[in-house]
């Protein structure tokens, strides 16, 4: 955990990543909020907080003695928020800095193709150095 931002917004982000990639599908439990306390050293009470909230954001459900479950279109809105968010806060400063430094669009879309070129190559290095 960070000091950027509230303990808590960082578990919702971690739960959230994790129905993103698909560890956690539709309908399906997620970590437990104890398992979270322990795992990321944080007070039981901000674990609770955290799955609450995507509780009340229509990204979990309680199954009654259960647990916390995926809702059904959680995926979906949670990359459609934060390609919302990415949008407006990245984006934007990404733009604005570009525009700053007179960067072209052009020149933009060269050095983002060359940087994910370079990221997919460091990906495949290390993803055979760990077979």
């Amino acid at each position: 955990m960070n000091n950027d931002r509230p303990v808590f917004a960082q578990i919702m982000e971690i739960v959230e990543n994790g129905i993103i990639d698909e560890t956690y599908g539709t309908d399906e439990l997620i970590i437990s909020t104890t398992q979270i306390s322990r795992l990321y050293n944080v007070n039981p009470a901000t674990a609770v907080k955290a799955v609450s909230r995507l509780a009340e954001d229509g990204i979990l459900y309680k199954k009654p003695g259960i647990g916390m479950c995926v809702a059904a279109g959680a995926r979906e809105k949670i990359v459609k928020r934060r390609k919302k968010r990415f949008t407006e806060t990245t984006l934007g400063a990404f733009l604005a800095e570009a525009r700053t430094l007179n960067i072209t669009a052009e020149e933009l879309v060269k050095l983002i193709r060359e940087k994910e070129t370079d990221e997919r190559k460091e990906f495949a290095k290390t993803e055979g150095a760990n077979k």
